[in-house]
């Protein structure tokens, strides 16, 4: 057992190995696997075997330097949208109707006047 443990670790040696963005592939992979068998959808496992296949592909990658650039690029926007939906909660974004910039404002204000930091342009809404 301590001889195929051993080939193991040396043929993962300048692999990618389990990295987050695989782990995250993997598992909505198999959560997709188990809806489609439950609703015995074609489609479904067909998707759910391309992401298996996705990250069985990244785990055993020996181009590392591309799969980490493809992992921090997944972590930051994870840590975006996450970022977001707790800013959503206390605060209402808003749109200028000028500039296109969005504008953050708390929640719960009533009826304010929102001037646009890169164009000037004011609005009034309710938060």
């Amino acid at each position: 057992m301590e001889k195929w443990k051993w080939k193991f670790q040396n043929f993962m040696r300048g692999r990618n190995g389990l990295d987050e963005l695989a782990r995250d592939v993997t598992i909505a992979a198999v959560i997709v696997y188990v809806l489609s068998v439950l609703l015995k959808g074609m489609l479904l496992y067909l998707i759910s075997l391309g992401g298996i296949v996705y990250g069985i592909f990244r785990m055993f990658s020996s181009n590392v330097t591309k799969r980490q650039q493809e992992n921090q690029i997944y972590i930051d926007r994870k840590k975006m949208y996450k970022f977001r939906f707790e800013q959503h909660k206390s605060y209402r974004i808003f749109k200028c109707k000028g500039c296109g910039r969005k504008v953050r404002v708390p929640r719960g204000k009533g009826k304010v006047e929102i001037t646009c930091p890169l164009c000037g342009r004011k609005i009034i809404r309710r938060t």
